[in-house]
């Protein structure tokens, strides 16, 4: 803003909403961390990466409350759509495995 122009008063950003989505997707590294140990490489490529940088990107617009909201509003789209994939995939591993196993009686 040029100097002498008041800034513009509104509601302050929601940081601890903008902290949580970023914890949250984070959290979701457990799962590729998880087949990592178990030797599965491949699982990287489950990372939750646009959930973590658009987490990081709302920490970085913190003085502009529409941004704030804006990339919030991503973070968490990206965050829930991640645990919906990882849901869906896991589902369809177990089926996998108790169809090659073979179903109890």
């Amino acid at each position: 803003m040029p100097a002498g122009v008041p800034r513009p008063v509104g509601p302050p950003p929601r940081t601890g909403g903008a902290v949580a989505a970023l914890v949250v997707a984070l959290l979701t590294l457990a799962v590729p961390v998880t087949g990592i140990a178990l030797g599965q490489f491949y699982f990287i490529l489950l990372a939750n990466v646009p959930g973590i940088s658009l987490g990081v990107a709302t920490l970085v617009k913190v003085p502009d409350t529409a941004e704030v909201e804006r990339f919030l509003r991503y973070t968490w789209a990206c965050n829930f759509a991640y645990i919906a994939v990882s849901a869906v995939l896991a589902a369809a591993f177990a089926l996998l495995v108790m169809i090659v196993l073979g179903l109890p009686d």
